[in-house]
């Protein structure tokens, strides 16, 4: 499989992009496309996520706001609520560790209560 950042697809003006790019139940590859000015609002999950800018400009708004250029990567903890803000055309990767979808806090205490 060969994934390009250059893709067409992954830039549509109406609306950011989103494509799955890898999932397994340890982990998710996700690829956002924006067109300048679009952006990902505020939002939680259960997963620590690694972002790596491979084209583009973006802000990102945790604690702080910081602003990620092509090549840069920040990593963000399960806590963090963080939003995008696409300052030019960028292109995203975001890995998900553990898979949102098979993980969450209740499974946690689930596992950890007496039985």
């Amino acid at each position: 499989m060969v994934w390009n950042m250059n893709d067409p697809e992954l830039f549509n003006p109406e609306h950011l992009t989103v494509k799955h790019m890898y999932d397994n139940k340890h982990a998710t590859v996700v690829w956002f496309g924006f067109c300048q000015g679009q952006e990902l609002r505020e939002h939680e999950t259960t997963s620590a996520g690694v972002v790596q800018v491979l084209r583009g400009k973006v802000q990102l708004v945790t604690a702080d706001t910081q602003v990620l250029e092509a090549g840069q990567t920040a990593l963000l903890q399960s806590s963090e609520r963080p939003s995008l803000t696409a300052l030019e055309d960028s292109v995203l990767q975001v890995i998900l560790v553990p898979h949102p979808r098979y993980h969450s806090l209740s499974d946690e205490l689930e596992f950890s209560s007496p039985s």
